[in-house]
């Protein structure tokens, strides 16, 4: 609503006003509540008279703006609102940013390059196999009689482990046996009465087939009588028994274990590539986790005559003595191989490579002088070839020299050109060997 101020004629142009009341949503004009304009949107008012009133108007003109002029100032403000906080924030993060800290400089373990002498050498995993090894089984069913073996004990060869019950097979070979000898008798007289022309060659032959069926089962049963005697079929030491006295076996079924394991074989792969500098006799070193810091020594055995086509590998068997008993079948094994003559290498700690796709790196320190003659460190990125790794060292073929000094650790958090300082009071102890240590 808006009030209108006019002045009454009458009492001169200095006389208080009285107001003209304007409804703009209407919009329609009211004069003391009788005076309208209904349907009319005035752009403008100059004078106003009515008969019971005699005045003239204070105002001369009322505008009213369009609806879309409305909205075209609303926009604009907001435009503008939203211009000056975006100026506000930032002119605020500027000044947050200058008045940030400047970085500092990481700090970092270092070491110089080492140079090392190596013997050109292949490392790899395997698997400890027995010479000579099987599970003893029943070839024929029965029930076992005897057991004239301890689990775990060392046998010889053609001991008796195991016997089966045969008490039928040698009642059938007794009588066995007597047909045989009535045959041998009967083919005696035969001949005799032969040689005397009062028998015929058809009844000498027959007697000869007799006597030939009966020592055939004797053959026969004094073979399932041995077949049911288990025996050591070579010398080593027996496992533990998977059956016990009075127990029926059925043919087949599993008996004992039995490995040869003095000496014993190891079974491992390597590349094609390193088949030249490898024969058989060629020396080799072995360690086991379960006896740490222990090497083992033996030589190549025997070498595929194949590569695997998937693989493309060669097995490799090795032969180890094996007198104390300590390596057995199935043990995990790293074994190295001496391939070549001894060389001076370039070593660098593994933590100090970072393995990347497009090839790998180390940070290489460098020294220099600022302004005011104080030393400054700063890390270099170098691309490096790695060759053979040997414990916590790495051989490097190309990218470094004897005088270079190399991050060792926190190079991950590093980019070239940065600022470091080395750290180098806990660091710790690297070699070609290395053992874990209880901290």
């Amino acid at each position: 609503m808006i009030a209108l101020g006019f002045a009454d004629e009458s009492r001169g142009k200095e006389a208080n006003p009285e107001y003209l009341t304007i409804d703009a949503r209407s919009p329609k004009i009211l004069l003391s509540g009788a005076w309208r304009y209904p349907g009319i949107k005035p752009i403008s008012i100059e004078r106003a008279t009515a008969s019971s009133i005699h005045g003239r108007l204070l105002m001369t003109a009322i505008t009213y703006p369009s609806r879309y002029r409305q909205i075209g100032y609303v926009v604009g403000m907001f435009v503008l609102a939203v211009v000056l906080l975006g100026i506000v924030k930032f002119l605020q993060i500027r000044r947050a940013m200058m008045m940030a800290p400047k970085e500092g400089a990481e700090a970092v373990t270092s070491s110089p390059v080492i140079e090392n002498v190596w013997r050109e050498g292949f490392d790899t995993v395997g698997t400890f196999v027995a010479v000579q090894g099987a599970t003893l089984s029943a070839e024929e069913a029965g029930t076992v009689f005897r057991i004239l073996f301890e689990s775990g004990s060392s046998v010889q060869r053609d001991q008796v482990l195991i016997e089966l019950d045969r008490s039928v097979e040698e009642a059938n070979l007794a009588g066995a046996l007597s047909r045989a000898e009535l045959a041998r008798q009967s083919l005696a007289r035969a001949r005799t009465l032969r040689s005397q022309s009062a028998l015929s060659i058809a009844n000498l032959e027959d007697a000869q087939s007799k006597l030939q069926q009966s020592e055939a089962e004797v053959r026969s049963l004094r073979a399932i009588i041995e077949r049911k005697t288990i025996k050591a079929p070579f010398a080593g030491k027996t496992g533990i028994r998977m059956v016990n006295v009075g127990e029926y076996v059925s043919a087949g079924a599993p008996l004992v274990p039995l490995h040869s394991i003095d000496p014993i074989s190891f079974n491992f792969s390597v590349p094609q590539q390193i088949l030249p500098n490898l024969s058989v006799k060629s020396p080799i070193r072995l360690e086991v986790d379960a006896f740490p810091g222990e090497v083992f020594s033996g030589e190549v055995s025997a070498i595929n005559p194949n590569v695997n086509q998937t693989t493309r590998t060669i097995e490799i068997q090795a032969s180890l003595s094996n007198e104390s008993g300590k390596l057995l079948p199935g043990m995990f094994g790293r074994v190295s191989l001496d391939l070549g003559a001894e060389r001076a290498v370039l070593t660098i700690p593994a933590s100090s490579v970072v393995y990347a796709p497009y090839g790998n790196f180390v940070f290489v320190i460098e020294r220099t002088k600022d302004s005011a003659g104080n030393e400054v460190l700063s890390v270099r990125q170098q691309v490096v070839m790695l060759g053979s790794r040997r414990g916590d060292l790495v051989s490097v073929v190309s990218g470094l020299t004897a005088a270079d000094e190399i991050v060792t650790t926190g190079g991950f958090k590093l980019r070239p050109g940065m600022a470091v300082t080395t750290k180098n009071e806990i660091v710790p102890p690297r070699g070609e060997n290395p053992s874990v240590q209880d901290s």
